[in-house]
């Protein structure tokens, strides 16, 4: 028998695509790699995020505890309290048994009319013939209803005996009962207990269920003291539906707050599951945020070499052509020049601030004395000032304290400072000052200008990475809107801190803050 050839691919894939046809087969396919895909990338976000396995721990545990815990707590409350009734109904059946067995003693002492009378004064029944002959019954009726307790009720009362083999009610609360016969029924009935009880002269008690109502029923017997023989059966039925009610509210309320207290729980854990996508996020910014300020750093430092390039070839030139060049090169030249300055001054300022993000800025303190510091800055910014005839001066002389700062870093904050209000004030003044506040244990070192001064707009953003104040006068005026970023942050590291006054056409003031040493 010949081999059947292999069908071709293009036949298979045919056959699948018929097959893939059929709803039913291809949503199941597409459901289970679905579910499948699921579970793959709930696994995988796990294992890269180990911490949110707390969070589900907590979704499944927190509302079992709370459940069981509730739970146990409900059971021990009734199971405390279904004793405490079993308690009462034995102190009942023994009053029920003494106030009968004072007025009937023994067999010959029954009187059907005195039993009926008897149980009308406990059930508050009693007519007008009853209340007369009532005596001392109200007395009993009080003790009674004191041994029932709050919250119990009698019902059901029926005063039993027995006629050759039958037990028949002689009087009762419901006055239809007497002359009826007791009919021994299933136990919960509560009428095996009577000819169980009669049988053995037993008080015994038990609960029981009738309709809707339950009941705790006493059948306590009478014997006969010189026979021993049983004469008389009270049944009684003790209702405590207020109690039950009252049980069956608080079980109520303590799973309703029971299914609050776990919605609101379930509520915060997916709110803390929630958050985990942020920390994801914030884990992605904070790669991409160092991969950029890497490439900043590594490209700014690949700039640095050609810039400085340029600008020696750019001083070589002026030196070389300034005597054939005439007024216009020069001025190209010129503005050749200060763009390399801007440019190599912008690629400074954006490494210091890679420096100072990345945390890889030396803030390691020594001890100083800012004064000295101070005064060699200003005597070095001094001929700048004087070539646009201001005049800078420094008042410190005397200050004789030290502070804990890294001086590199001190030297940056002063020098951008000073070096900003020599180059915001077009004519006038600065003013560099230094004294103590002993109380506050800090220096305060001033800056103070006749400059242009800084709108209230302005100042709200003045210390913002590349903010610079737009005017009409400082428009030709170079900067790259860094400095008073980094001096702020720098002397935030340092313990210090920088503020401004300013007054637009008047001037600005700057106040540097740094704690006095200790030595």
């Amino acid at each position: 028998m010949a081999a059947r050839p292999l069908r071709c691919s293009s036949e298979i894939r045919f056959n699948a695509a018929a097959i893939c046809r059929r709803p039913p087969f291809c949503f199941y396919i597409k459901m289970k790699f679905a579910i499948k895909e699921f579970f793959i990338n709930a696994f995988v976000f796990i294992r890269q995020n180990p911490t949110i396995s707390y969070s589900l721990l907590l979704i499944v545990l927190l509302p079992l505890v709370l459940f069981f815990s509730t739970f146990l707590t409900i059971e021990l409350l009734e199971g405390t309290i279904k004793s405490s009734i079993q308690a009462q109904a034995e102190i009942n059946q023994d009053t029920v048994a003494l106030l009968f067995l004072r007025d009937f003693p023994n067999k010959d002492s029954l009187d059907q009319q005195k039993l009926q009378r008897e149980i009308d004064m406990f059930t508050g029944n009693s007519d007008a013939e009853s209340a007369a002959a009532a005596g001392d019954a109200i007395g009993r009726e009080q003790n009674y209803g004191y041994a029932v307790g709050e919250g119990a009720k009698f019902e059901n009362i029926r005063a039993i005996v027995k006629e050759g083999r039958d037990l028949k009610i002689i009087a009762a609360q419901n006055r239809d009962d007497v002359g009826k016969k007791i009919v021994e029924g299933p136990s919960f009935s509560g009428e095996s207990l009577i000819f169980s009880n009669w049988a053995s002269a037993a008080k015994n008690f038990s609960e029981i269920d009738l309709g809707s109502k339950k009941y705790w029923r006493i059948a306590p017997t009478l014997s006969d003291s010189a026979t021993g023989e049983v004469y008389l059966l009270i049944s009684a039925d003790i209702s405590t539906d207020k109690v039950a009610n009252e049980i069956s509210y608080a079980v109520w309320q303590a799973y309703a707050i029971l299914v609050a207290v776990i919605m609101i729980s379930l509520f915060l854990v997916f709110q803390h599951t929630k958050l985990f996508s942020y920390v994801v996020l914030s884990k992605k910014l904070q790669v991409e945020n160092k991969a950029k300020d890497n490439f900043i750093r590594m490209a700014t430092h690949e700039l640095r070499s050609p810039v400085t390039v340029i600008n020696a070839y750019v001083e070589a030139l002026k030196d070389e052509l300034a005597s054939i060049m005439n007024p216009e090169q020069k001025q190209y030249i010129d503005r050749v020049s200060m763009s390399v300055r801007n440019l190599s001054d912008l690629m400074d300022d954006i490494l210091e601030v890679s420096h100072i993000q990345q945390g890889r800025t030396d803030f390691k303190p020594e001890i100083i004395t800012p004064a000295t510091v101070i005064k060699e800055i200003v005597d070095g910014i001094k001929p700048k000032a004087e070539a646009k005839n201001l005049v800078l001066s420094f008042d410190g002389a005397d200050f004789k304290y030290n502070i804990n700062v890294n001086l590199v870093c001190f030297k940056r904050i002063i020098t951008n400072l000073v070096e900003n209000s020599v180059k915001y004030t077009p004519a006038g003044k600065v003013a560099v000052s230094i004294k103590a506040e002993t109380a506050k244990k800090r220096c305060v070192i001033t800056v103070q200008d006749t400059g242009f001064g800084i709108s209230a707009e302005g100042q709200s953003k003045l210390f913002e990475q590349f903010y610079r104040v737009k005017t009409e006068e400082n428009a030709g005026i170079p900067g790259t809107g860094l400095g008073l970023w980094m001096s702020r942050e720098m002397a935030r590291k340092m313990g210090g801190d920088i503020m401004l006054e300013s007054i637009e056409r008047m001037g600005s003031r700057f106040f540097v803050y740094f704690p006095l040493s200790d030595k």
